[in-house]
């Protein structure tokens, strides 16, 4: 082995330490946490985690804990998802100053490289840890769900800014205009120019009111100008959280599912699939679309919905239905909204290979070739989710096929047509080949030349 050999294999192992002793702390299995895609790279943020069934402050009303972890995975090479190269941050500076779930995040600002963390459950985790090792609040139960509520209410801030090559975290000091007031399962766009779209969401226990409340108002925040301004438009939908929203080309934005309110302090209920609320960011106008659809096609929440490449497709994934109840697996889990025309048509989307389970509350984001979902609730048919998915899955989304390999600009329908191409081909010039040598003893025959046979009669 050569010098340059040797140190390139050191350096390569060194890597693979210092990998390795990033991630080894790391559990990834999460729900209601965020997922940015940053260049290369998802930036995943927050979430909440099962407590361990072993752990004695788990109680029927104590299940999660939320996190403060910042993780990231490389998007820049081959690897497989059953080892994916997650880098943990959450020993630098980059940890969340709380604990998040259920914010929405955006890439924008001036370089349109500084994340944009909004609303979400803000959790004071040294409090927190404080109360569950106080035997005297943990073995009241009154006492201690009133004091774990007083946990959730961190901070007044609706907005964070963290900066991934610096790893630092700030809030915006200098800010124009009203901003929204702090919520939480709101749906969250930007725009090409750095303008965010913030609409609907909601306020409860979790997010430091005493009464639960859908909204239905809609506020921009230009991310270069840190100017805020509310759209009062008429025609607005019903206030409602939990609701997919896709940003189109032509600058509007499809709402798709969530729930909805019809009064503070009532239950909200699933909203019909079929109602499309449009927002028009060019006229600041609403309207709506009713989209068919050919088979049953349950309302759901806790679902993603993701634009294809072609911008004549949406491929939703996943979600909770019977909303009242158990938050169970909604049908069909995989569903495709055609838009190139009106009405927009739901179908199912049929897929194959290494398939999720049904899950609800987790991450999409679009990579080239591939859908890449992760983490969130697994759902069933019957009770309340029991199991946090600690997976990521990836659709192949040329050829619709789960696929357990990243591979950059890489498709396996791409790879194959490849192939048959090259099959194609080789027999193309084999037949020339033959046609031609028949021609030219055709024609040898006719000028009194003899064309000899191949093999032993050659010899």
């Amino acid at each position: 082995m050569n010098k340059k050999s040797m140190n390139t294999t050191y350096f390569s192992l060194f890597y693979m330490e210092v990998k390795i002793f990033k991630i080894a702390g790391l559990e990834p299995d999460r729900v209601g946490h965020v997922a940015v895609l940053d260049g290369n790279q998802i930036i995943f943020m927050g979430g909440a985690r099962f407590i361990s069934p072993a752990n004695p402050i788990r109680s029927p009303i104590r299940l999660y804990n939320l996190s403060d972890e910042v993780f990231t995975l490389s998007l820049s090479s081959r690897f497989s998802t059953s080892n994916p190269p997650y880098v943990d941050l959450s020993d630098t500076s980059a940890r969340m100053k709380f604990g998040s779930e259920k914010g929405t995040a955006v890439l924008g600002g001036a370089s349109g490289e500084i994340v944009y963390l909004i609303g979400g459950m803000q959790q004071n985790l040294t409090r927190l840890s404080e109360i569950d090792n106080n035997s005297n609040i943990t073995s009241n139960q009154t006492l201690m769900i009133e004091e774990i509520s007083k946990t959730y209410n961190m901070t007044s801030q609706f907005v964070f800014f963290y900066q991934p090559y610096g790893k630092s975290w700030s809030y915006p000091l200098d800010q124009k205009g009203t901003p929204a007031p702090r919520r939480r399962s709101t749906s969250t766009v930007i725009d090409s120019k750095g303008v965010i779209y913030i609409f609907g969401g909601r306020v409860q226990v979790d997010t430091g009111s005493s009464i639960f409340v859908c909204y239905n108002d809609l506020y921009t925040l230009d991310t270069v100008l840190l100017s805020w301004n509310k759209i009062n438009a008429a025609n607005a939908p019903s206030p409602r959280s939990h609701v997919a929203p896709v940003l189109l080309p032509s600058g509007k934005i499809l709402y798709i599912g969530g729930v909805s309110q019809t009064q503070p302090g009532i239950d909200a209920d699933l909203i019909d699939m079929n109602e499309i609320p449009v927002f028009d960011t060019i006229s600041s106008t609403w309207s709506y679309n009713y989209a068919r659809q050919s088979i049953l096609i349950q309302p759901r929440l806790g679902h993603t919905a993701t634009l294809m490449p072609d911008n004549n497709e949406i491929i939703i994934i996943g979600g909770n239905s019977n909303y009242h109840y158990n938050f169970t697996t909604t049908t069909p889990i995989f569903l495709s909204l055609n838009i190139a025309k009106e009405p927009y048509e739901y179908s199912e989307l049929i897929t194959s290979g290494d398939k999720p389970p049904p899950l609800a509350i987790h991450t999409a984001n679009l990579f080239q070739n591939y859908l890449i979902i992760a983490f969130g609730n697994i759902t069933n048919n019957s009770t309340q989710p029991v199991e946090i998915n600690s997976r990521i899955y990836l659709l192949d989304i040329q050829c619709r096929t789960w696929v357990t390999t990243f591979v950059p600009g890489y498709s396996v329908c791409s790879n194959g047509s490849r192939i048959n191409i090259s099959i194609i081909m080789n027999c193309v010039l084999a037949s020339i080949i033959i046609v031609s040598f028949v021609v030219l003893c055709i024609l040898f025959k006719k000028n009194g030349i003899t064309c000899k046979k191949t093999g032993k009669e050659n010899r």
